[in-house]
């Protein structure tokens, strides 16, 4: 196990000097990937992949939120507690117990679409709230 975090750091700082082209580490992600196989342990090597591969396309201006949960998701120490569903993410099997109640009726629900318009109206909105009125900026 040590050498696989071992391997998995040597990723990892590779990636961090591989300007978002994770291609550049493909020999660490293979030795990783085969280390990881024959241990039975998940790496996130594609999760962490498909994410970088994301914000270095046009597909960023979406958010990448899907390979971002993913990824998230992978990392966590305890296990996902959100699983991928067909409407959007349900709680992972026996996670349940770290969400109240109505948590598990809001994983269905997805990311409203990122436009400029609704930045505008989000930004004016919170602008109102803090009392600066529309069309004013205060430093």
């Amino acid at each position: 196990m040590a050498n696989i975090e071992a391997k998995k750091k040597e990723w990892t700082a590779c990636l961090a000097k591989s300007v978002g082209v994770p291609s550049k580490c493909e020999k660490l992600q293979n030795e990783l990937t085969a280390m990881a196989k024959a241990s039975n342990t998940d790496c996130c090597i594609g999760q962490t992949v498909n994410l970088m591969k994301c914000t270095a396309s046009s597909h960023k201006a979406a958010g990448c939120a899907e390979e971002f949960v993913a990824m998230r998701e992978c990392n966590r120490a305890s296990g996902a507690q959100l699983v991928r569903a067909s409407s959007g993410y349900d709680v992972a099997p026996g996670k349940g117990g770290l969400f109240e109640g109505l948590a598990s009726t809001l994983t269905g629900c997805s990311a409203p679409v990122r436009t400029l318009e609704g930045m505008r109206a989000f930004g004016q909105e919170y602008a109102a709230s803090l009392g600066v009125p529309g069309g004013h900026v205060r430093f």
